[in-house]
């Protein structure tokens, strides 16, 4: 007789579902902050000199929008079938993750 999975704890399933929808939003935050950092190079004038009105700028924003995309992916499929300890370690390393990325987006658009 095979081996059968055994159907996940319902604490378990409420903390890692908790858990995701925290990182989920806090990921769709970040990354419209990221979003709106590389459009910000369009607002600017000519004579603007801010960190975000060059391309370099931009190319920042990029890299904070696949950092967002990055770290909700990994922590979605790395909390799967893990403990509670476990689940809410990573949940806090990445909401912590996340706001670094959201606080970098953020100041980027104040250089415009």
């Amino acid at each position: 007789m095979g081996r059968h999975a055994r159907t996940p704890d319902s604490r378990v399933r409420l903390v890692r579902g908790s858990a995701l929808a925290v990182i989920w939003l806090g990921g769709l935050a970040a990354g419209f902050f990221a979003i709106l950092s590389v459009a910000a190079r369009f607002g600017c004038s000519h004579s603007s000199h801010g960190l975000a009105c060059k391309q370099s700028g931009s190319m920042l924003g990029g890299v904070l929008i696949i950092a967002v995309i990055a770290i909700v992916t990994t922590v979605t499929v790395a909390t799967h079938d893990r403990g509670p300890r476990r689940v809410a370690i990573m949940s806090t390393v990445a909401a912590l993750a996340l706001l670094g990325c959201y606080l970098a987006a953020h100041a980027l658009i104040g250089t415009a």
